[in-house]
Order: C-alpha cells, then sequence, then structure tokens
C-alpha cells in the first residue's frame, strides 16, 4: 500500500520529489537525495527537474533540466534548458534552447539563441538569434546577435559583434558581418568546387567600365614571405586583462600532447613560403590611380588585420591584357606600313643609281652601314661607307613612324668611311628603325634599345 500511495503522488503532485529508490527489509521503498522540481505545470504548461530549476512566475511552454536551470525566469516562454544552471539568469528571454552545463548562464532578455556546450555562450546577457556549438564558444559575448559558431573555443574572445560566422577550433572574428574558417594554424582550405559569387546583371547598378588595367598592375610588387603567428596573436589580443587571463589560463590547462600538436602545427605554419602582396602596398598603388579596388580588405578596427581577396585581381588583369591586346594591334598595323615602305624603298634601290652629284652614274652597292652595339642601353656607333660621292641623310624613327633622332643631317659627302656615336639614354625600351638615304640608295636596320 505504501508503494501504491509513493507511485500515486509521483504522477500527481506538482512538486516532485526524485530520487534513489531503496527496498528496506520490511519490503518499503525509501527515497533518498530528494530534489524537488515541478512537472507539467498544468497553468502555464512547463516543465522543471532540478533543485531550483525555473521558480517560474507567469512563462509559458518552458522545460528546464539540471540544477538553476532557468532560475531567474520570469515571464520567458519556450525556453529548453537542459544542464545545471543553463539559462540561469533568463528572465524574459524566450524561444531559447541551452544545453550543457552553464550554457547561455547569464542570458537575461535575449532571444531565439540556439546553445550546445559546456558554458557556450556564457556571458551573454541581450543578445539573441545566435546559434553556437562547442564548449566555452562565443564565451565572452554579451549583446552581440545574429552569430553563429561551430567548433570548440570558437570566437571566444568575441565581444558584441554582429552577424559573424565563425567555423572551427578558436576560429575568431574581428568584425561584425565577417566569416572565418578555421585558426591561424590552419595551412589549406578546399574542396571539390571553387567558390561562386554571385554575378547576375539584374541585381547590379551604376555598371561602369573604368577598371585601371597595366596602370595599376604596374605599381603592384609581388613578393614571397613567411607569417608571423605572435604577431597575429598580438593584433588580436583583447584589452580585457581578465579576458586575456581566462583565455591564457585554458591554454596552459590544455594536455601535454595537445600542446605539442598546436605548436607543431604553428611552428609549420612560419616555415611556410607564401607568395603574394602586402596588402597595404596594393592599398596604396590603387589610391594612387584613383582605383576604388574590392580587392582590400581594409580592418575596421585596430584588432583586425587587413586582407586581400586575391579573386579581385582577374579584373584588373583582364582589362591590362585588353590594353597589352590594343597595343600589339596597333603595333602589328604600324609593322605592316613600315614593311611597306621598306619594301617600296627596297625596290627603288635595286634600280639602277641615277646621276650622283658629280654627273657619274650611281651604283645599287655605293653604300653600306653597321650599328653597334645592337642591342643597346646607352650608346650606338653608325658606321658607314661610301663608294662614290653623294648626298647622305641618317635617321631614327620609332614604330609609330616618328623621327626621334636626326644621326646625320642631310650633306653632301665625299666617298670614304665615317663613324657617327649618339646617345639613346633618353629614349624607351623597345625596336626602333635607323634609315639611311645616299644618293638614290636607301638602307634600313632594326636597332633594339633595353634602357
Amino acid at each position: 500500500m505504501k508503494k501504491i500511495s509513493l507511485f500515486v503522488s509521483l504522477l500527481v503532485c506538482p512538486l516532485i520529489a526524485f530520487g534513489q529508490l531503496k527496498m528496506q527489509s520490511d519490503g518499503v521503498f525509501k527515497v533518498n537525495n530528494i530534489v524537488s522540481g515541478t512537472i507539467g505545470n498544468s497553468t502555464n504548461n512547463n516543465a522543471s527537474f532540478g533543485y531550483s530549476a525555473m521558480p517560474n512566475t507567469s512563462g509559458k511552454w518552458n522545460t528546464a533540466f539540471g540544477v538553476y536551470a532557468l532560475f531567474k525566469n520570469t515571464t520567458g516562454a519556450n525556453n529548453t534548458a537542459n544542464g545545471n544552471h543553463a539559462l540561469r539568469e533568463n528572465t524574459t528571454g524566450s524561444y531559447n534552447t541551452a544545453n550543457g552545463y552553464g550554457a547561455n548562464y547569464y542570458n537575461t532578455t535575449g532571444s531565439l539563441n540556439t546553445v550546445v556546450g559546456s558554458t557556450a555562450l556564457l556571458f551573454n546577457t541581450t543578445g539573441g538569434s545566435n546559434t553556437v556549438v562547442g564548449a566555452y564558444a562565443v564565451y565572452e559575448n554579451r549583446t552581440g546577435s545574429g552569430n553563429t559558431a561551430v567548433g570548440s573555443y570558437a570566437n571566444y574572445e568575441m565581444l558584441n559583434l554582429n552577424n559573424t560566422t565563425a567555423i572551427g577550433y578558436y576560429a575568431e572574428n574581428t568584425a561584425s558581418n565577417q566569416v572565418r574558417i578555421g585558426n591561424s594554424s590552419v595551412t589549406s582550405i578546399g574542396g571539390y568546387a571553387n567558390w561562386t559569387n554571385i554575378s547576375d546583371g539584374r541585381v547590379k547598378k551604376n555598371i561602369r567600365t573604368e577598371v585601371p588595367g597595366l596602370a595599376f598592375i604596374n605599381l603592384l610588387k609581388p613578393v614571397t614571405y613567411n607569417l608571423d603567428m605572435n604577431a597575429i596573436d598580438e593584433i588580436q589580443k583583447s584589452d580585457d586583462p581578465e579576458i586575456n587571463k581566462r583565455s591564457d589560463s585554458i591554454r596552459m590547462a590544455r594536455s601535454p600532447e595537445e600542446k605539442e600538436i598546436f605548436e607543431k602545427a604553428r611552428a609549420n605554419k612560419e616555415k611556410q613560403v607564401y607568395s603574394g602582396f602586402v596588402a597595404q602596398d596594393v592599398e596604396k598603388a590603387a589610391k594612387s590611380v584613383g582605383y576604388e579596388f574590392s580587392g582590400v580588405d581594409a580592418p575596421e578596427n585596430e584588432k583586425s588585420a587587413y586582407g586581400l581577396k586575391y579573386a579581385e585581381f582577374v579584373v584588373p588583369l583582364v582589362k591590362a591584357v585588353q590594353e597589352l591586346s590594343e597595343q600589339n594591334n596597333r603595333l602589328q598595323e604600324q609593322v605592316k606600313e613600315l614593311n611597306a615602305k621598306l619594301d617600296k624603298l627596297t625596290n627603288v634601290s635595286a634600280q639602277p643609281a641615277a646621276m650622283g652629284v658629280n654627273g657619274e652614274s650611281g651604283s645599287a652597292n655605293n653604300f653600306t652601314f653597321s650599328l653597334f652595339p645592337n642591342p643597346t642601353n646607352g650608346f650606338v656607333t653608325v658606321d658607314y661607307t661610301m663608294s662614290v660621292d653623294a648626298q647622305i641623310r641618317i635617321e631614327l624613327y620609332n614604330l609609330y613612324g616618328q623621327r626621334m633622332k636626326l644621326i646625320v643631317p642631310q650633306q653632301n659627302q665625299k666617298e670614304g668611311t665615317y663613324s657617327v656615336q649618339i646617345s639613346v639614354a633618353d629614349l624607351g625600351t623597345g625596336t626602333y628603325i635607323v634609315t639611311a638615304t645616299s644618293g638614290n640608295q636607301n638602307e634600313s636596320k632594326q636597332l633594339v634599345i633595353n634602357n
């Protein structure tokens, strides 16, 4: 009869005793380690299991499992707290789910938080719509909302940021509206498909073609480098000594095996030689040509580091290739024109020469010249030989047909060998044409200048 009475009381009473049932020598069960709570509250449809779990006033549809779970809840509704001290300080926050010891402990009015992990989102008070999975994840946040963190210690030191995503052990966001995958020791992130950016013309406005190509690309400084892991830690270190103290104590509490693993990962990371650019140099280059370059991810605060979006470099590179292609097409046309002129001059020089300046018949081979050195980067010497007295003129042209230098002005010269040296240090690198006219004979040679 005593056993039946105990069973009925467990089913009916809103205040319940749960504990260890032990059968005595007389066959009667005795309840030890009594823990009180409420179940199936007929007024507000709440259920609580655990010492001082949810002494609720008017909140509805709440479920609390654990000592002091939802301890201060008053009007908060539709909350689920599983674990000792889970959602302990919640008063009016609603639609929260906290699983784990101390999960969302200090939450008061924040709503729509989903937390899984021991002391995850511990200090959050009013922040809402956070999704946190992992022990100590988003540990320091107070008011930040719309954050997603997956991984132990993910966004551990993040304070009051919004709309962030951190995936991975100790993955850390430093600004709102930011996504981070992995911590600073990660050496590879990848998959089996390239990243896709939405690029639909229907959602773009103010479309312009004002993208600098060569003007910007020529200012970039490709470099190789190693990462300084200690410098990264120093930049991201919190201004709050207490946060750093807790963070340090956690790192010191790791097992020797775990510490060795991470020290090795950091050392390997610092040995890796990378190729790329320095973000500050890229930013300076873009500003110098008036280019609002989206490839530079400038920090929003002193705790954030500069970043580069290397995919964005494709656009100015394509523009540079187009500019080079256009220049090449123009040069090809000019070369065709120059070749046509050379062919015409060659045909003329192959014909019998007219009477010379002294009335004597000329010869098709009455003039030769040479260039030395070729290629050159400072001076060039023009040596020429005249087999008859004749009028002479030697000029230097670029491939656009523009005369750059008059080497020998038009004049009468007697037969003989001559040498003229000129400076080409003021000319740009490229290919030039030296033309010489002696009587009715015309000769041309290419000169390559490497300045």
